[in-house]
């Protein structure tokens, strides 16, 4: 019985976290940059999250020895640069209408000379897009020059210059302190940034001015999720649920937050939450962390197909291979 256990909590394990895949990895001084080198390239895919390539994506590739280095995606989502050291990079994609992603990548200085590094990069659908708010209410009472550099913060963030955008919200907040839109908008461009910290700092200054800012209050609750702060992120998404009873997207990291937790039962009652009547990419990771929950219980007839949900609106998942192959193995064994 403790052997069947093992088995389906390690096939649970595999199922819910992804493989972070390079194309090389550096041990000891293999990523230190040797010397006269320069002959090694990065090819990349960008995909959009429905799985079609990311066209006319900006790709910037980064290391501690070279900045500045970036490429524009093709029709079929690729991208590829040239004459690079041996060393650690980071790639960078920014796309209007998503939040930058980026993934880090080793080209390893004993690798054979012109060599082409490869990485695939899965852009994410906006966190918070469901519970944004159209309307201009929280503006009411903010001077006019104020508003201006708010909303000209509003089109940096579109165009992704997110630092940009985090000056002219300040600017804005200088001129009215108590500008909770623009903290909040400030807090999503430090998210965009991947600076954790700050981006809660905004967040929580947004909610202190109004304590009935949904779209603050989700975004706390979600930042300290990406924190791994599950059981504060928890508390959060109940509160935001009292607040908003069907936002897919709180019922989905409130599961999964449950889930880190070890609560198991409210897991699967947040996660199904999230899925009820809904084929929406924004909550396929529920369908994911449900696959894993029922593998994890034994109940693998419902975990192959919640995992086969998860594939069907995440088709180009960058380990949709491995998953396919456990989707075989939870029907063998039901």
């Amino acid at each position: 019985m403790r052997g069947r256990f093992f088995c389906f909590f390690t096939l649970a394990l595999a199922v819910v976290f992804p493989v972070l895949q390079t194309s090389a990895q550096g041990i000891g001084d293999r990523n230190r940059p040797a010397e006269g080198d320069g002959r090694y390239s990065i090819q990349g895919r960008v995909y959009l999250p429905n799985g079609k390539p990311a066209i006319n994506a900006r790709v910037s590739i980064s290391s501690a020895e070279n900045s500045g280095i970036s490429a524009v995606t093709d029709m079929n989502g690729m991208f590829q640069v040239g004459g690079l050291r041996a060393g650690n990079y980071t790639c960078m994609v920014s796309f209007a209408g998503f939040p930058a992603e980026k993934e880090i990548l080793t080209i390893d200085r004993f690798a054979p000379v012109g060599r082409t590094f490869s990485v695939t990069i899965h852009l994410q659908p906006e966190p918070r897009s469901s519970v944004e708010s159209a309307d201009d209410s929280r503006l009411s009472g903010v001077p006019k020059l104020a508003q201006e550099k708010y909303r000209n913060g509003l089109e940096r963030l579109k165009q992704n210059d997110a630092k940009g955008a985090i000056m002219l919200f300040n600017d804005a907040i200088a001129l009215h302190p108590n500008f909770a839109a623009a903290y909040y908008e400030k807090g999503s461009a430090h998210l965009k940034e991947n600076d954790l910290d700050k981006a809660l700092e905004s967040f929580v200054k947004a909610v202190s001015i109004d304590q009935n800012y949904l779209e603050a209050k989700y975004s706390v609750g979600y930042t300290q999720y990406l924190k791994k702060n599950y059981e504060v992120a928890a508390a959060i998404f109940v509160d935001v649920l009292k607040q908003k009873r069907d936002l897919a997207e709180a019922y989905m990291y409130l599961g999964i937050s449950l889930y880190y937790l070890k609560n198991i039962r409210d897991a699967e009652t947040a996660l199904k939450a999230a899925v009820a009547g809904r084929e929406d990419i924004r909550v396929a990771l529920a369908h994911r962390f449900l696959g894993g929950l029922y593998a994890q219980t034994n109940r693998n007839p419902e975990a192959a197909a919640e995992l086969q949900k998860y594939l069907e609106l995440v088709p180009t998942a960058p380990d949709a291979t491995r998953l396919r192959s456990t989707i075989e193995e939870l029907k063998k064994k039901s």
